[in-house]
């Protein structure tokens, strides 16, 4: 069993087994969040799908990935594995920056049924951590092109990659790839 520890500041209610969070903040909550793992399954030379005059930047990589929900302890929140189903899925174009550290980021995806496009950058924080063959970036991207009734959101990752590009099995073994991401969502505030 993968041991992940996933720390979270807020008030968050993570539902075990279920991969959401609700902000507690009572009947008119204008915040969900969602927990939830990527699986990469495809990458290919860019497309005209991930062309400079949509993403911004020139790219370099096109990604296919899975969401899955995953399920934790709902008395200390560790992670303790991912629904084999997706409930979603990604189309990430990615692009070197001036900083070799920074990566441009455009997404197109949906989870759950909601479609999204996300633009930001990952961050490599350590290459060979924390064994050789490793590579760990942060990412964050700002979510538009959300359905009604949502006004914005975000998602943020924790990302790790090893020597087995695809797939849930990371090389060397025991650790879970690609990606855990929080997705926060806001919906418009009732009167």
């Amino acid at each position: 069993m993968r041991r992940v520890i996933i720390a979270l500041t807020g008030a968050v209610l993570l539902l075990a087994g279920h991969g959401q969070g609700r902000a507690q903040t009572g009947e008119n909550d204008v915040e969900e969040v969602y927990i939830a793992r990527s699986v990469r399954h495809g990458r290919v030379v860019p497309s005209d799908f991930c062309a400079p005059t949509k993403t911004g930047f020139a790219p370099a990589l096109e990604d296919q990935l899975s969401v899955h929900a995953v399920n934790v302890q709902p008395k200390d929140g560790r992670m303790t594995g991912s629904n084999d189903k997706s409930i979603g899925e990604m189309r990430v174009c990615i692009g070197q920056a001036m900083d070799p550290t920074v990566l441009g980021t455009y997404t197109e995806g949906q989870f759950n049924g909601i479609a999204f496009i996300g633009i930001g950058d990952c961050r490599l924080v350590r290459g060979n951590q924390p064994e050789e063959g490793l590579l760990t970036h942060r990412c964050f991207q700002a979510l538009t092109g959300l359905p009604e009734p949502y006004v914005g959101g975000f998602l943020v990752s924790s990302s790790l990659y090893s020597k087995t590009p695809f797939g849930t099995e990371s090389s060397p073994p025991g650790y879970a790839q690609a990606s855990i991401l929080v997705i926060r969502l806001w919906r418009k505030r009732l009167p």
